[in-house]
């Protein structure tokens, strides 16, 4: 399972991850700066969680009709509490279950939303 981190994840929380075993992509060092939709046309998209805090990229997937990620772990957690957003983010991987789903993460818990068909393609 390959992830792929936004630019707006803390360096932290990608840093974290790395070192739970997680395969971690961070775009701020691989694609630093690009636009979400340049992200989205990756041909790999469809093979990678990822993980954002850009609500954006709902409006692309889910309106805009830009192939989706094979999954989206979209934090609402604050930058600062990184290390509560990786415990967050260990706890909803080490569930499974999440291929075409965006998973929002709150305080409160995770809400489930079903992406466009054509997300489980990777």
């Amino acid at each position: 399972m390959k992830l792929l981190a936004d630019q707006n994840v803390h360096r932290r929380v990608v840093l974290q991850l790395r070192e739970a075993g997680y395969d971690v992509e961070f775009i701020l060092e691989t694609m630093p700066g690009r636009l979400d939709p340049e992200i989205l046309a990756r041909p790999d998209i469809g093979s990678l969680i990822f993980i954002t805090g850009d609500k954006g990229f709902g409006n692309w997937i889910f309106n805009l009709g830009l192939p989706p990620p094979l999954a989206i772990l979209f934090s609402r957690l604050p930058h600062s509490e990184w290390a509560v957003t990786v415990d967050r983010v260990i706890a909803v991987l080490e569930r499974g279950t999440m291929a075409g789903q965006m998973i929002t993460i709150t305080q409160d818990g995770e809400r489930t939303k079903p992406l466009p068909i054509g997300a489980t393609n990777g």
